[in-house]
């Protein structure tokens, strides 16, 4: 088991927070502009808008998020983030492998 604050985890882009061996929880920092493409995976992801707002990319469309949104992606669909000028947080609650 492991407890703690999302804000502890927002030095780098990417940090770890917790992994097992069904699934990882990471916490992403997306600063102005910044974005992660659209990819594809195996496992089904959640990903918890915590602060700023940004656009959840799919190949073929860009749905703005901000604070408080959840986005559920199921396994084998292309998913990425961008962030707007504010930035973006984000934890990402992923199931499966890489």
């Amino acid at each position: 088991m492991k407890i703690t604050r999302i804000s502890e985890h927002t030095a780098e882009r990417k940090n770890p927070v917790a992994s097992g061996a069904h699934s990882r929880v990471t916490v992403w920092r997306l600063d102005p502009g910044d974005q992660i493409r659209p990819h594809v995976h195996a496992g089904d992801h959640v990903w918890v808008v915590t602060e700023g707002s940004g656009w959840f990319l799919t190949p073929e469309a860009e749905h703005p998020v901000g604070a408080g949104t959840l986005v559920f992606v199921p396994e084998g669909e292309a998913h990425g983030m961008r962030a707007s000028e504010e930035g973006l947080r984000f934890v990402s609650v992923s199931a499966g492998g890489d």
